[in-house]
């Protein structure tokens, strides 16, 4: 007679799994309690365990209707992780995708056309960016309205996440941005008083305008840049000098009023805005 198989040992990365398995349904009725879910600390604490099962692998699509009824919460730390976990399920599993988007959209609704609800735009900007996350087809056509009405934002933290968010969707439908009004609004929003947008758009667009040689500037365009370089931080100057080095001047005079208005940026601390101000001066003095 064989001798009976041994248990499972704890270092055995199985058991671990297998535990924590048996788990998920008691999480499950944790959030269908009451008391929990008048407790949004013992909620958040639930739905990060939720969170640590999924990283490790488990499925735990089974309290999906349970996740989504959390998705109303004033914790933004708690949105965040259901945020999360609904974009990841709706990214692996065909079927949840579209309760996904549904979800989603419903709260980002909620948030942006309620006006009782008077929601912090950090909030807005995450449930936005989600929306974006969902790298599927099936999505972009209820994506557009989110995106749209985030350009004119109050949040600049708003607007520069719509910006963002464009990007991702041409990444999936490159004709559905370029036939679109939003490459215009994005040309529009290049004046916009917040540097991060601004830096977001010129981004946007050289990747948008890749096939036609990237942004096309004008006078207008670079003088206005130029005259805000300082309020960039560095990443925001190198990419406003990128834009400036593909910029061909009219005259002599407007290559010198450039220059100076450069000469400045050759003296800071950061390597990469010295090298692009020198390649700006190398191509505007290059005959």
């Amino acid at each position: 007679m064989s001798a009976p198989a041994p248990p499972p040992s704890k270092g055995n990365p199985s058991y671990f799994s297998d535990k924590k398995k048996g788990e998920v349904n008691e999480l499950k009725n944790l959030l269908r309690d009451s008391t929990v879910e008048r407790d949004s600390k013992k909620k958040r604490e639930i739905i990060k365990k939720v969170i640590a099962y999924m990283t490790l692998g488990i499925d735990v699509s089974r309290i999906f209707s349970e996740i989504v009824m959390c998705v109303d919460t004033k914790d933004i730390i708690t949105k965040k992780m259901v945020y999360y976990y609904l974009t990841n399920y709706a990214n692996k599993n065909a079927d949840l995708a579209i309760l996904c988007i549904n979800t989603l959209l419903t709260d980002w609704y909620v948030l942006v056309l309620d006006p009782t609800r008077n929601e912090d735009p950090l909030v807005r900007g995450l449930a936005l960016r989600s929306l974006c996350s969902l790298r599927l087809e099936t999505m972009l056509e209820y994506i557009h309205e989110p995106l749209q009405h985030s350009l004119t934002d109050t949040s600049a933290y708003v607007r520069k996440t719509g910006v963002i968010g464009i990007l991702k969707v041409f990444s999936l439908n490159k004709e559905l941005i370029k036939d679109s009004e939003m490459v215009d609004t994005l040309y529009n929003m290049i004046r916009d008083r917040d540097p991060q947008v601004v830096s977001n758009c010129l981004v946007a667009l050289n990747e948008i305008m890749a096939d036609e040689g990237g942004i096309a500037v004008n006078q207008q365009i670079v003088l206005h840049l130029l005259t805000r370089i300082s309020e960039f931080n560095e990443w925001g100057q190198c990419n406003i000098l990128h834009v400036v080095s593909t910029y061909r001047p009219s005259s002599e005079e407007e290559i010198f009023n450039i220059m100076n208005i450069l000469e400045p940026q050759l003296r800071v601390s950061n390597s990469a805005v010295v090298l692009g101000t020198a390649k700006c001066f190398f191509n505007l003095t290059d005959k």
